[in-house]
């Protein structure tokens, strides 16, 4: 879905522009064939609505350090509304923020490392081999334990929005990266422009992707990273998403990373 958001007012986003949102939002999940339920809400009575609107400018607007970073997750809400309406239907629960109650959808929430089986936290990547493809989201990971190169599946108490990627390492090397979803290998994404350099330097080291990846239950991931040999036999690196993620409250209490995957909390799933 093209992010062709318009101008918000301020950074006080109104009910009134998200409704209008949801109905453009509804429309594009129409013509991609994903089913939905709109989220609660009018002028005077937010309902879901307005816990979407807290939980988004608290943790995507309030806290950037920078205007470009939250410019980026304006450009893209309208898929974020997106994902809260598909985790709604198929959560069957109602939206509520970042601090759900019980029973409830907690989001849109930052991307968590753990709730797409890369480990701990990002930096579980460890040491990256240059010149090949090497696996980055996949089964195979120490907190996944399954099959190396294999995708990672989305369980039913997830939905995540990805709408870019960044580098946490003071000196990225990461030169492209490549998503397979569903089977399909998506085309080649280039890097290059989060590395360090004079365009970089106050560290905002991030992609923005022209559209969002939405991953609802079911849809397989799996993700690839390239070095070159020209950054060494081997680097570090610290890749991680940008995005929202959609969240069943009951999954939220898992606190250690290792009790995340697998059929008990379906979250994350090894293929």
């Amino acid at each position: 879905m093209p992010s062709n958001v318009p101008p918000l007012s301020g950074w006080n986003i109104t009910i009134a522009e998200l409704l209008k949102m949801q109905d453009e939002a509804a429309a594009a999940a129409d013509a991609l064939g994903y089913s939905y339920q709109k989220l609660s809400g009018a002028e005077g009575n937010p309902g879901e609505l307005g816990a979407f609107r807290t939980s988004f400018l608290r943790q995507f607007v309030l806290t950037a350090l920078q205007r470009d970073v939250v410019d980026m997750y304006v450009r893209h809400i309208q898929e974020m509304l997106m994902g809260a309406m598909i985790a709604r239907n198929q959560m069957l629960s109602p939206i509520d923020g970042e601090q759900p109650g019980a029973g409830k959808i907690g989001g849109p929430l930052m991307i968590r490392a753990p709730w797409l089986g890369i480990g701990q936290d990002w930096d579980d990547i460890g040491t990256i081999t240059s010149g090949g493809q090497v696996n980055w989201i996949h089964s195979g990971t120490t907190m996944m334990g399954g099959t190396a190169g294999h995708a990672v599946k989305i369980g039913t108490n997830q939905v995540t929005v990805v709408i870019g990627m960044g580098s946490f390492h003071p000196s990225p090397k990461i030169e492209t990266v490549q998503f397979t979803i569903d089977g399909k290998p998506r085309p080649v994404l280039i890097l290059q422009q989060i590395r360090k350099s004079a365009l970089t330097a106050d560290g905002l080291n991030v992609k923005e992707f022209d559209n969002a990846y939405i991953l609802k239950k079911a849809t397989t991931v799996l993700g690839q990273i390239v070095v070159t040999t020209a950054q060494g036999a081997t680097v570090s690196d610290i890749p991680f998403l940008i995005g929202a993620s959609f969240i069943q409250e009951a999954m939220l209490r898992q606190q250690l990373s290792a009790n995340i995957p697998g059929t008990t909390y379906d979250t994350i799933l090894t293929t």
